[in-house]
């Protein structure tokens, strides 16, 4: 599911990050599914920013989940990379079978593949328009990816 194409919903083609404290949700279709994609910037800290994706008919079992700031993640055992390792943020959660959404993977690496230097994490714009790309989101250069002033004034 995570590697079918997908194309985003939208009636005006712009992508807007929502202001702190907010969320917002895209819709996406492939061939035969409805996805679901949260950005979510809601809690204390000013740059939480979480992105997941979601298929609309397994909603509450998370397909990617990109968290950029907040607590690391204890990976439970098992046969994959990183297995009980502790992984610290930011980290992307994979599904796998038989562990849903509770494997991390840092960034930088080969199974999450999502090469992000610093500046471009600070970047929410760049940190959106990457994860759709993980998503395989074969709309992307349609589509217009909108930050809030407030984040400019961080």
């Amino acid at each position: 599911m995570i590697q079918s194409l997908k194309r985003i919903i939208s009636d005006d083609n712009i992508i807007n990050i929502p202001d702190i404290n907010k969320k917002e949700q895209l819709q996406s279709k492939s061939r035969s599914e409805f996805f679901i994609i949260d950005l979510n910037r809601q809690g204390t800290k000013v740059k939480r920013f979480t992105l997941q994706l979601r298929a609309q008919r397994f909603k509450d079992l998370p397909l990617l989940r990109l968290d950029l700031v907040g607590p690391s993640h204890q990976n439970p055992p098992g046969d994959f990379p990183n297995s009980e390792m502790r992984i610290p943020c930011p980290h992307i959660h994979i599904a796998k079978e038989g562990f849903g959404d509770r494997i991390a993977y840092p960034l930088n690496n080969e199974t999450a593949d999502l090469y992000l230097t610093t500046e471009q994490l600070d970047d929410l714009v760049q940190v959106t328009k990457t994860f759709l790309q993980k998503c395989n989101i074969i709309n992307l250069d349609d589509l217009q990816i909108s930050a809030p002033q407030q984040y400019f004034n961080l």
